[in-house]
């Protein structure tokens, strides 16, 4: 029952979603258009899966992000080149890997709020962390290019309410609802708008 109602809400997700064609914003087209739908094949891919293999051998946990997320993340890694990179999971040595990959300049990557000022991007699951409580706690780290990115924002009725509590954050300019992730923007200037994106 619960698998059906995770497909059912995808399903209605993609029904209510837009493409490329459907967003306004030029910030989040170009997102979506060269980085989101980037579906060209990388050669560290292979490494990720390796790595995704080797971390998650029982495939039936729930939470266990899929392949494209991490494929995914690569690909924000190599748009937004994060100089500090926060981790709420202490244990999430794949995202790590995969920001490396990325962008080997990287100059922090931490899981401890204390340490960094100010961070580039942000890493949690809404499975661990409750969407909205972890923003206000580490909204001291964000500055107008952060980008934080929660997965698993719709895995469950709590999960989906805290995003959407997440989103009444006036502090919040954009969000952008994949359905599997939510990424949070803050740049100043941009409209207050919430986009459901087809992937």
């Amino acid at each position: 029952m619960y698998n059906i109602r995770y497909g059912l809400s995808y399903l209605r997700h993609r029904f209510l979603a837009n493409n490329r064609h459907g967003i306004h914003s030029p910030f989040v087209y170009k997102l979506i258009d060269t980085v989101i739908y980037d579906y060209t094949s990388q050669k560290v891919y292979r490494d990720i899966k390796e790595i995704c293999r080797k971390q998650h051998s029982d495939k039936s946990v729930i939470n266990t992000l899929p392949l494209k997320f991490y494929r995914l993340l690569y690909r924000f890694a190599v748009y937004f080149k994060p100089q500090t990179v926060l981790l709420a999971d202490t244990e999430d040595y794949i995202s790590a890997f995969v920001i490396k990959q990325a962008n080997p300049e990287v100059q922090s990557i931490s899981s401890a709020t204390s340490g960094i000022r100010k961070a580039d991007m942000i890493l949690a699951d809404a499975l661990k962390q409750n969407a909205a409580s972890f923003l206000e706690k580490v909204m001291p780290s964000v500055h107008d290019d952060t980008v934080v990115i929660f997965a698993n924002i719709h895995r469950n009725a709590a999960t989906k309410q805290s995003w959407e509590q997440l989103k009444l954050n006036q502090q919040v300019r954009a969000t952008i609802d994949l359905y599997f992730i939510g990424m949070v923007f803050f740049k100043p200037g941009m409209s207050k708008e919430d986009f459901k994106v087809r992937y």
